[in-house]
């Protein structure tokens, strides 16, 4: 995987991208432990009303938007934090680095 990045940068960068696999393998986890839990605890019955179904997926989606926010506030914060450092680093050297943030919308 060629980044336009030297080999030390490059090396940086995919650590940071097997971190981020990680992370969301986890998270992911965490969703299809809601569905399972849902389908082991919840799902006994042959027959649903309209108002259990509604209940249980309501439930469901409360925990599947609680996951998917953790998930992206500790994206936020990681990405964050990665930012302090190479900013810091940049700050020894008296170097003012720059973001084009209008690139990342466009990915």
């Amino acid at each position: 995987m060629d980044i336009g990045l030297n080999e030390h940068h490059q090396k940086n960068v995919v650590n940071y991208l097997r971190f981020a696999r990680f992370n969301r393998s986890q998270r992911l986890r965490g969703i299809e432990g809601a569905f399972e839990d849902l389908k082991d605890s919840r799902l006994v019955e042959d027959t649903y009303t309209l108002d259990e179904i509604t209940e249980m997926l309501t439930g469901l989606c409360a925990v599947v938007k609680g996951e998917v926010e953790s998930e992206l506030i500790n994206t936020a914060h990681t990405n964050v934090l990665l930012l302090r450092q190479v900013f810091s680093q940049a700050e020894k050297w008296h170097l003012k680095l720059q973001a084009d943030i209008s690139e990342l919308e466009n990915r």
